[in-house]
């Protein structure tokens, strides 16, 4: 579930927006609030500089005794406010309410009076009630002299209180109604980002895992119809366009595989052919070759008749390898595996062509690593795959050259050689064994490399074809691989790596 991407984006999207709305309500919650509170404190600033005047006026004019009839007529008007005229001790001396006069309120006054002409603003709670309070200092002036004498500095202390109750309702209510009007639109932003997602996101995506779950299955013959020109449309389009390839290629891949299979049952048959053939000219061969060599050992034959039955030899000899080649490449046995060293197979597939190479004027150089252990081999089948590989480099050094055959030890997964791929390591072996069989000679040409594998290709105008076809079968069936690398005028290499048991399998293949 926390794996969607619809999920992940709807949550992200939502945290977002909540935390950004969350953080607007409540800025404009505390700046409602404090817009009010300074409204409200200019007010009571204006309120209690007014009652002060008024005060004052009527000291001057000798009207002391309508102060009470003033404060009563004003916080009438006003509404709830509360007008007093406290001395410093906290008694009531004036107050909008007669009955209150006489009586000490000493929770009315800060402890830090206000001095100067300014009044002093401040909340506190009366009896539990919120009020913004204001107090002002009365001086006693000159006006008031004949009424409070000379020694009073101060008069009194002016208090005027407005009760908040009202105002915090207010304030609660416009905070109720930003919350609500908030969690609606969270609502209403979710609904559309959802609805919006779903349209733009989900079902196309959809879509597309659902249309990849048939190409999964097999099914090329789909498509994504996706009307957008965004960044999924184009993603639809290019899956289209990867499904319709993959699908010319299946179809390409279908046709080669079937004209492949009609190959495999051509060479099939042709395998056949060829070892019936084999069965019905190998002992006519071999009765032509017994009378040959009973004809050569006449004493009555001339040396003209001996160079020619010589040459009937030879035909007779090249017949009955071409016989062989066709019989070992069209019935294959599979590999008898046995603890074999891979070096004695070297030694004694080069006494084969030891009187050859002496002929030829090829010198053979042997590099051999000690430390190669035994290989589970046939080894008649590796002394024949071998055997080819040397006879097709003595062809290719006609007038002489250098032979050299050199073995190594490699480690599981490591290159071949530069451009050759990585073998693929089956966990059975140990490391892999590669043999490197290089002449002198007169080099492939590189359109012609890739094709000297191919059974039946040769460039020679004696040869079947098959000798090197026959090397690679025989080296794939023991899990191994051949590669090839020449340069025309220098040279030919032939690699090959065959795998090293490891130490528990070697009991069971030998």
């Amino acid at each position: 579930m926390f794996h969607s991407l619809f999920l992940k984006v709807s949550l992200s999207v939502g945290a977002v927006v909540t935390l950004t709305l969350t953080l607007f309500a409540y800025f404009i919650i505390e700046n409602q609030k404090e817009h009010l509170l300074e409204a409200k404190k200019g007010e009571l600033g204006i309120l209690s500089t007014l009652v002060r005047k008024g005060i004052i006026n009527f000291m001057k004019e000798g009207k002391a005794r309508d102060v009470h009839n003033f404060l009563t007529l004003l916080a009438i008007q006003e509404g709830q406010w509360e007008l007093r005229i406290l001395d410093p001790g906290g008694k009531v001396l004036r107050s909008a309410r007669k009955e209150e006069e006489g009586t000490f309120m000493e929770g009315l006054l800060p402890r830090q009076p206000a001095t100067g002409r300014t009044p002093l603003i401040f909340e506190q709670k009366i009896l539990g009630r919120p009020f913004l309070s204001a107090t002002e200092t009365l001086a006693n002036e000159a006006a008031c002299f004949p009424c409070h004498g000379k020694d009073k500095k101060n008069l009194g202390i002016l208090y005027v209180g407005f009760p908040m109750e009202n105002t915090q309702r207010s304030l609660t209510f416009n905070r109720n109604l930003l919350i609500f009007s908030t969690a609606i639109t969270l609502v209403l932003m979710a609904a559309a980002v959802n609805l919006l997602l779903t349209r733009l996101v989900r079902r196309p995506i959809g879509l597309l895992t659902e249309t990849m779950s048939q190409v999964e299955r097999g099914d090329l013959n789909v498509e994504v119809s996706l009307a957008t020109e965004d960044e999924l449309g184009r993603l639809a389009k290019s899956f289209n366009s990867m499904v319709q390839k993959l699908s010319q290629a299946q179809k390409e891949l279908e046709r080669q595989h079937q004209q492949q299979m009609l190959q495999v049952r051509h060479l099939a048959s042709l395998g056949e052919l060829a070892a019936s053939v084999v069965h019905e000219v190998k002992n006519p061969l071999a009765g032509i070759k017994l009378a040959i060599q009973v004809l050569a050992k006449e004493p009555e034959l001339s040396a003209g008749h001996r160079g020619t039955i010589e040459e009937i030899m030879h035909s007779v000899e090249r017949l009955d390898k071409t016989m062989a080649d066709l019989l070992s490449y069209s019935r294959m046995r599979p590999p008898e595996l046995q603890p074999v060293s891979l070096h004695e197979v070297l030694e004694v597939a080069l006494s084969f062509i030891k009187e050859e190479c002496q002929i030829a004027g090829v010198r053979v150089e042997k590099q051999f690593d000690s430390t190669l252990p035994p290989l589970a081999l046939d080894s008649g089948q590796m002394e024949r795959a071998f055997l080819n590989l040397f006879l097709n480099a003595l062809q290719a050094m006609p007038g002489g050259g250098r032979l050299t055959i050199q073995t190594k030890v490699h480690k599981s997964g490591d290159h071949l050689r530069e451009g050759f791929p990585i073998f693929a390591s089956s966990g059975q072996e140990a490391g892999w064994a590669e043999v490197s069989v290089t002449d002198t000679g007169e080099g492939i040409q590189p359109e012609v490399l890739g094709e000297i594998f191919r059974p039946f290709f040769t460039t020679k105008a004696k040869g079947t074809g098959l000798g090197l076809s026959l090397a690679q079968r025989i080296i794939e069936q023991h899990q191994g691989q051949i590669f090839a690398e020449s340069r025309v005028g220098v040279g030919t290499t032939f690699y090959l790596r065959l795998p090293i048991p490891s130490p528990a399998s070697r009991g069971e293949c030998c």
